[in-house]
């Protein structure tokens, strides 16, 4: 994991304007039914019945762990590419892993502070996780990702 984490902070020091000589978070592997625990942390009545909220893949906690954390769908649940690439070699999971790198980037540049609210990192987040897919040569699994980006940066 800690060379996956070398490889994209390397790839958003390339893409972006970002300092990302900072600490690693802890990157934890959850399964579905854990993630989803972990997401309502706060709100344990609001998880669905089935236990599973299917439309999170992973989170950022910035103040869970010595230098934040990345909790996320385990790699091993992610959706394979059509290149059949699996584990931390797929595109995909390492999408999902580098979205929440940006918000690790966001934070301890200080662009989280001046934000009117976090949701506003969820632009960039999006923007950047779609051309690391396309520099990876595989399709996008959110084709509407720019409306997306615009839905989840709203305050």
């Amino acid at each position: 994991m800690e060379a996956l984490l070398a490889t994209l902070l390397h790839w958003l020091a390339v893409n972006t304007q970002f300092d990302t000589n900072i600490p690693h978070p802890t990157v934890i592997e959850l399964s579905p039914e854990a993630l989803t625990k972990e997401y309502y942390s706060d709100s344990l009545s609001a998880i669905p019945a089935n236990g599973v909220d299917h439309r999170i893949q992973a989170l950022y906690s910035w103040n869970d762990g010595p230098s934040g954390t990345i909790y996320i769908l385990s790699h091993e649940y992610t959706d394979t590419s059509p290149h059949q690439e699996t584990g931390l070699n797929n595109p995909y999971f390492q999408e999902q892993l580098l979205h929440e790198l940006i918000h690790h980037a966001q934070y301890h540049s200080g662009e989280y502070a001046s934000f009117e609210c976090k949701n506003q990192g969820e632009l960039q987040a999006y923007r950047l996780g779609g051309k690391f897919l396309k520099q990876q040569h595989v399709s996008d699994p959110l084709p509407n990702r720019r409306v997306l980006s615009y839905i989840y940066s709203r305050c």
